[in-house]
């Protein structure tokens, strides 16, 4: 059995990381166009070697905040250990994409695209301008990005094969959970919120979503210094909804959009939620009150309890999986 190994002398101080972590700093000191990177094997996994440079970039805005705000010993000691906490998590995603080549499985362009929309749509971002602009704040390229959306894609269809399909809950098991922790299933028959809307028609323009979203961005910074909910709701909403915008209304579940639910039931009593896009439109909800009720009966809840069960074990198997794989490897440690 192959084991994970450091370089002879890695228990040393070694002065290869004093030249890392000065190569990061000077890198993030200077411009772009101005940096020399002096580049160098940092571990070598199985028969892939991973560089300074990888490092570097993956861990680019971590890195820059450090160098921004601290100087000398500290900078060095806090510098080191993200290099190390990235290049340990650069390893393990290593890992599990040779595993994923050995089982030829790919991302194809068509679950690329559609990976790039779910993470669109889950951030409120309504153009690929728009992500394009995140990426530049967040210093990746367009190479950078989808690869990897790409490389996450073929580690989903990887774990989805070698973890979650063997993962079993059994009815027994479910219902014993169930017994044990009754009141984490108690009804929620009623919501009090209060909400407010930037309506938007059935097939809007670019033009028009990005003046919703704008509207509704400047409402949230109205709140977010101060004024009143109900206030800035009868100043903002418009829409079918605006003559009772920051009004108290009374929900029964299931009555509310799944988005907005499924915000009302989290967030916590009194504070104003983000952003949430619907097809209706940008809301701002915040939560007066919740009614909690009875138990919920086992057969209304079987699946739930059995989702919230086979998570977990996945997460079990999964980190066991995971030392299998670093188990099995020849890992070699040059930092």
């Amino acid at each position: 059995m192959k084991r994970i190994t450091r370089a002879p002398g890695s228990s040393r101080p070694n002065p290869h990381g004093v030249v890392a972590v000065v190569a990061l700093s000077a890198m993030l000191l200077i411009s772009a166009s101005e940096a020399v990177i002096f580049d160098r094997v940092v571990a070598v996994v199985n028969d892939d070697v991973i560089t300074l440079t990888e490092v570097q970039e993956e861990g680019l805005q971590a890195i820059r905040k450090v160098v921004q705000e601290t100087l000398g010993d500290d900078r060095d000691r806090r510098l080191r250990t993200i290099e190390r906490q990235i290049l340990d998590d650069l390893i393990l995603r290593k890992l599990q994409l040779q595993e994923a080549k050995k089982e030829k499985i790919d991302a194809t362009a068509s679950e690329v695209r559609s990976a790039i929309e779910e993470l669109k749509r889950r951030n409120g971002l309504t153009s690929d301008e728009e992500l394009k602009a995140v990426m530049a704040r967040e210093l990746l390229s367009e190479e950078q990005f989808r690869k990897g959306i790409a490389d996450q894609v073929m580690l989903t269809k990887l774990v989805a094969r070698q973890v979650r399909s063997k993962v079993v809950v059994l009815d027994e098991e479910a219902r014993r959970y169930y017994d044990q922790q009754r009141d984490q299933f108690r009804d929620i028959p009623q919501i009090r919120i209060r909400h407010f809307l930037m309506s938007v028609s059935a097939n809007p323009t670019q033009d028009e979503l990005m003046r919703a979203k704008n509207r509704i961005e400047e409402a949230q910074a109205v709140i977010n210094l101060g004024a009143r909910f109900s206030t800035v709701a009868r100043q903002y909403g418009d829409g079918p909804l605006a003559s009772s915008s920051g009004e108290v209304w009374s929900m029964k579940r299931g009555e509310l959009s799944p988005e907005l639910e499924r915000m009302a039931l989290s967030l916590p009593i009194g504070q104003v939620s983000g952003i949430i896009v619907t097809q209706a439109g940008f809301h701002l909800i915040q939560v007066e009150e919740r009614v909690m009720g009875g138990v919920l009966p086992f057969e209304d809840v079987k699946e739930r309890v059995r989702s919230l069960l086979f998570d977990q074990k996945a997460d079990a198997k999964f980190k066991e999986w995971l030392q299998g794989l670093k188990a099995k490897a020849s890992v070699e440690m040059k930092m």
